[in-house]
């Protein structure tokens, strides 16, 4: 026993010098292109953003190389690895096991706390796919002690693409606290007139799905914001059909032609539980 523990230990040491001797990105693109998926330019973030799903199984092993960079590196290096992990895990972390989604947990926490600006909302944005509890009812991961603490303080950051990461992140976990700041922020940034950050706290509202965000989705039926084709305007879509299910899910169809707004359809289609070309 005693040897095979010294075996996989000096095994999971290996592999740390091995991914940490090549280019970090080179392996991890190559990982995701023996699972079907392209990654182009190495940019592997379009890859998260576009909600792309491994063509092939996952084997036990392919969270390897991505959890030994995000454990021994920074940087860039560490961002792209949360991004493969959370690509080859899908929603919810489904296709990893609890101990190697836990483990990239506690790592998140140490993103989202970081000095870096892109390391922050890359952290936000994982844990919000990884963590995410499905509209279905089925069982979600345990989001880790410190997590939500960590999102939460990026609200308060003045960035607004960290606000709507931290926001993103808040209603993927679903998080009941968050209900009456968001509706603060949604009314705040709607008199502004910033739409981004309304849709952004709308949109966390809409998965949320608190009974008093009910009677804010209803007035949108009848309201000119909710009108045009940006991103706001169909998380409105969204939120109609996640609330109320008025049949807007053929608004978020559409939108998959509009090359602008296909990732974010994608999603929504994704979370709603229906067919993603």
């Amino acid at each position: 026993m005693k040897l095979m523990i010294r075996a996989a230990g000096l095994a999971l040491v290996l592999s740390v010098c091995v991914a940490a001797a090549a280019s970090a990105q080179v392996s991890l693109v190559d990982l995701l292109g023996r699972h079907g998926i392209e990654v182009k330019s190495g940019r592997i973030d379009r890859v998260f953003d576009s909600h792309a799903a491994p063509l092939l199984p996952v084997a036990p092993g392919a969270f390897a190389t991505p959890l030994a960079l995000l454990v021994a590196s920074t940087g860039a290096d560490r961002i792209d690895a949360a991004y493969t992990f959370a690509i080859l895990a899908g929603p919810s972390g489904r296709a990893a096991s609890p101990e190697e989604v836990s483990a990239v947990g506690h790592v998140l926490i140490l993103m989202v706390n970081s000095e870096d600006k892109k390391t922050r909302v890359a952290g936000a944005r994982v844990a919000g796919r990884l963590f995410a509890a499905p509209f279905d009812g089925s069982a979600k991961p345990e989001v880790p002690n410190g997590l939500v603490d960590a999102i939460y303080r990026m609200l308060n950051q003045g960035s607004e693409v960290e606000l709507l990461a931290g926001m993103d992140a808040l209603g993927l976990l679903r998080e009941p606290s968050a209900v009456i700041s968001l509706t603060d922020r949604y009314y705040y940034h709607r008199e502004e007139g910033n739409r981004a950050l309304a849709g952004g706290a709308l949109e966390a509202l809409a998965r949320i799905a608190d009974s008093s965000t009910v009677a804010v989705v209803q007035l949108l039926s009848s309201d000119k914001w909710a009108e045009g084709k940006d991103s706001t305007a169909l998380a409105v879509a969204f939120a109609r059909e996640r609330l109320l299910k008025d049949g807007s899910i053929a608004v978020i169809r559409a939108a998959l032609d509009d090359k602008s707004r296909r990732d974010q359809a994608r999603g929504y289609l994704a979370e709603l539980g229906a067919p993603v070309p």
